[in-house]
């Protein structure tokens, strides 16, 4: 079968002088040969050299089938964020001392995390043995389940229980990630990821926002009939959140293909009779070791930003907070994550043009400490207000100032993302690698949110102008500093070697994942 441009669909095999080489992680090396596929409406050129691979001409994006993908992502974000104006709120209305609240709503925001580090692993063999799209699709539709679930909850118990369930279903943002890297090739992954990633982020904006809005709807905005509500006044925004998996689940199942069909897999099984890869040498490889270190860090300081900073504003002034009511917080809320979007979009590819990846990801790292400084700060600020008073101007200036350097933290998760794949020895070891990353992942994500709010719950025992009223904040700092010292170790090659010789293994093998690939679905074309 030829394409449309009359050139046959087999892959040729050519050399090539002086390919433009695009940004790649500073541990790996430019290649030579040259791999071009044409074929099915895409072509795309691809230089192999004795250290690694290269692209020169992209292939075209397939952005129908990644939008099932990204509205999932969407959703995987708001799901988590909807709680965060109002689960403080909600645990003391089931009768909670305010002063044990931070520790409890830590916990039912710690389940989803902790049963996310059990389950993710699993998901993997699933994937491999029964395909990636049917198991993503019963996922993403309970994660729709289990969200609404949640506005039915009536005590402390039945609220983490039900999202430890919600964490449970972390095969949907395992293999969301992994379809992505799959649906698109080693010329337009950067493009694809460049899409997908942010629909987190827009999740996690939207979430806070119809958290704040939609709590307790009766008498705000609905009149005291819709008694559901009233004896719910969570459900809405719960309702909302799970509506967003359900149009997930049904859009990935219209325009998702399977992109690990039977053939496909067998495709994969033929290349792991030579090179064998397991799950033992990917834990043993030490650049992913550092990486897989650097995703736990990063997770558990960023998602305790999201989880502080709703508590930090909902505690009353004498306490160590804000005493924000709950529709701010989720004004707050959604602007810092839009303030993300934006900044994603236009600061953060042209600092990367602009300072080396190794630099740059340390760079970030250390935003997060430093962020963390405006805490004490800000509380400082608004308590020299008025009692009732709104926010001032100065608060609000140590708060935007607080957001931007925070945000410019986040991107290192976004560094990480594209540094992974160099640092996996095997593409057929793709999902394994997302499951664990996921996986370590989420326990930072359940550790750290539980450690600061359960020492800024003890802080509130002190006076305002006692040190230890401040503690939480200097933890906090020191919590986000043992992954900038690692990613500095990384950048002087002292957190270990071979990552150079990792991207020439994991490219010259992609490479031949990818043609052998290309090769079976041309056959099954012809037959």
């Amino acid at each position: 079968m030829s394409s449309a441009g009359g050139q046959s669909s087999r892959p040729i095999i050519s050399e090539a002088s002086s390919p433009s080489h695009p940004a790649i992680h500073p541990y790996t090396q430019p290649t030579r040969r040259s791999a071009e596929y044409s074929g099915k409406g895409q072509s795309s050129a691809v230089f192999l050299d004795d250290d690694g691979p290269t692209s020169t001409r992209a292939s075209a994006v397939p952005y129908v089938k990644i939008f099932p993908l990204c509205l999932s992502r969407v959703a995987e974000g708001m799901i988590f964020a909807v709680i965060l104006p109002y689960i403080n709120e909600m645990i003391r209305g089931f009768g909670v001392e305010e002063k044990k609240v931070g520790v409890y709503s830590a916990m039912a925001e710690s389940a989803l995390m902790i049963s996310e580090a059990i389950s993710a692993p699993l998901f993997a063999p699933l994937a491999d043995s029964y395909g990636r799209r049917p198991v993503f699709l019963i996922c993403v539709f309970l994660w729709g389940a289990g969200a609404v679930s949640f506005g039915f909850v009536g005590s402390v118990m039945a609220a983490v229980v039900c999202r430890g369930f919600l964490g449970l279903l972390a095969g949907a943002g395992v293999l969301s990630r992994t379809m992505v890297g799959e649906l698109c090739d080693k010329s337009n992954r950067i493009q694809g990821f460049a899409i997908f990633s942010p629909s987190l982020t827009v999740g996690v904006t939207l979430g806070p926002v119809i958290g704040g809005f939609l709590s307790n709807p009766v008498p705000r905005f609905l009149p005291p009939s819709f008694t559901l509500l009233t004896s719910y006044p969570y459900l809405l925004p719960s309702l909302v959140a799970g509506t967003t998996g359900f149009a997930a689940w049904a859009t990935s199942y219209i325009y998702l293909p399977e992109t690990l069909p039977p053939s496909l897999r067998r495709s994969e099984r033929d290349l792991e009779k030579t090179s064998k890869p397991g799950v033992g040498q990917l834990l043993r490889h030490r650049p992913f070791q550092n990486v897989l270190i650097l995703y736990g860090l990063t997770n558990a300081v960023q998602f305790t930003f999201e989880a502080i900073y709703p508590l930090f504003a909902f505690t009353r002034k004498d306490l160590g907070g804000l005493e924000l009511p709950t529709d701010t917080i989720g004004v707050v809320l959604g602007f810092s994550a839009a303030l993300s979007i934006f900044m994603t979009i236009s600061l953060f590819p042209v600092l990367h043009r602009a300072i080396p990846e190794d630099i740059y990801l340390v760079l970030c790292l250390l935003c997060y400490p430093l962020a963390t400084i405006f805490f004490p700060l800000i509380w400082a600020s608004h308590n020299s207000a008025a009692p009732h008073a709104g926010l001032g101007w100065g608060t609000i200036g140590l708060m935007s100032m607080q957001m931007l350097i925070r945000r410019v933290g986040d991107f290192s998760c976004t560094l990480l993302d594209t540094i992974i794949f160099e640092t996996i020895p095997s593409p057929s070891l793709l999902v394994v690698a997302n499951s664990l990353t996921f996986s370590i992942g989420a326990i930072g994500r359940a550790i750290g949110p539980f450690i600061i709010s359960y020492f800024f719950s003890i802080s509130t025992h002190f006076a305002s102008d006692h040190p230890a009223r401040q503690a939480v904040w200097v933890i906090f700092a020191l919590l986000g500093l043992p992954g900038a010292w690692l990613a500095w170790n990384m950048r002087n090659g002292t957190g270990g070697s071979g990552s150079g010789s990792a991207g020439k293994g994991y490219g010259e093998e992609e490479e031949r994942v990818e043609l052998m690939a290309r090769d079976r679905v041309a056959e099954e074309v012809r037959i």
